[in-house]
């Protein structure tokens, strides 16, 4: 992928620039977030699991080397999808992971301006995100923020979380799921990047104006992804969404979708037209069982299928 200073330079107005904690200056590109009431890259305590950050922010070239490349990291500690807790349980760097969620050439730009909305994380903990620019000098400048999230079911036997998956229309649209990290990623953050893709059980399907959306497996044939996502397998149930409740050990969770074997979606890999309230069972190809319930089909603005999820740890 390769962006030109044109495509993502914005009107910054009167929009306030400021700068986050970081090394001293170094030789290389200028990097600060942009501030608004909307754009507010503060590191903080987060409340709301499975939620979204807008980030806006602003590169400019020094030293006649123009920039030539932008990356954009997430570290989680501990990692991202769920963990079992031990006695004495510590954060360490033996427990984190990393997603690459941009990794783009530009095309050797004097400034560069890009903004999107990042999804964090569904489990208890820490994640630090980090935009690096790099100049054609091999130079970077940097800027993070960290994002903290608590939990108090995070002991329990299953994890929960809603999360919502976007009509992929336009650029950035959050359509792929990772079900066990509680993920939704943006086309951008798969492309030419198979850890990423090896992430992805789920993918929206879009529907009409007559039409409700629907879900796809990754392995879809229908779909035509020019790379291969996870084997996960989805089987309709008639239970209402109230009954999610009712399922929190891995036993129930499994027992629920053993029930249903002998019902499949007239294409086995994905729903067809969803219904607010439909709840699907599901199991990933490392023996996840859980359930996916619809909690909202939103269809003014940007169409978007809103998911309860619980399964297994």
């Amino acid at each position: 992928m390769r962006f030109t200073s044109s495509s993502f330079l914005l009107l910054l107005g009167t929009a306030a620039i400021f700068t986050a904690c970081e090394p001293a200056l170094e030789p290389g590109p200028r990097v600060n977030f942009v501030g608004s009431s909307r754009f507010n890259p503060a590191s903080r305590r987060i409340t709301n699991d499975g939620d979204t950050i807008a980030v806006r922010l602003y590169a400019e070239a020094e030293d006649n080397a123009p920039l030539t490349r932008l990356l954009i990291q997430a570290n989680y500690l501990p990692r991202a999808r769920p963990i079992t807790y031990f006695t004495g349980y510590t954060e360490n760097d033996s427990l984190a992971s990393r997603l690459v969620y941009l990794d783009t050439l530009i095309a050797n730009a004097p400034e560069f301006a890009f903004q999107s909305v990042q999804p964090t994380r569904t489990t208890a903990g820490k994640e630090t995100w980090e935009y690096t620019f790099t100049d054609a000098n091999g130079n970077t400048g940097k800027r993070s923020f960290y994002l903290r999230l608590g939990r108090t079911d995070s002991a329990a036997a299953f994890h929960t979380y809603t999360v919502p998956l976007q009509d992929p229309g336009a650029f950035g649209r959050r359509s792929f799921l990772a079900l066990r990290e509680g993920l939704a990623l943006p086309s951008f953050s798969l492309r030419r990047l198979p850890e990423n893709q090896q992430l992805i059980d789920l993918v929206y399907v879009p529907g009409s104006t007559t039409i409700n959306p629907g879900l796809a497996v990754a392995t879809d044939a229908g779909l035509k992804l020019p790379w291969v996502g996870r084997a996960t397998e989805i089987r309709p149930t008639p239970l209402a969404a109230s009954a999610l409740a009712n399922y929190s050990t891995t036993q129930a969770l499994t027992n629920v979708y053993n029930l249903y074997q002998g019902t499949t979606f007239p294409t086995r890999t994905r729903t067809g037209a969803l219904s607010k309230g439909q709840v699907i069972a599901f199991r990933t190809p490392d023996n996840r069982y859980g359930l996916l319930s619809v909690q909202d089909i939103i269809t003014t603005g940007i169409r978007t299928l809103v998911l309860e999820v619980r399964m297994s740890r």
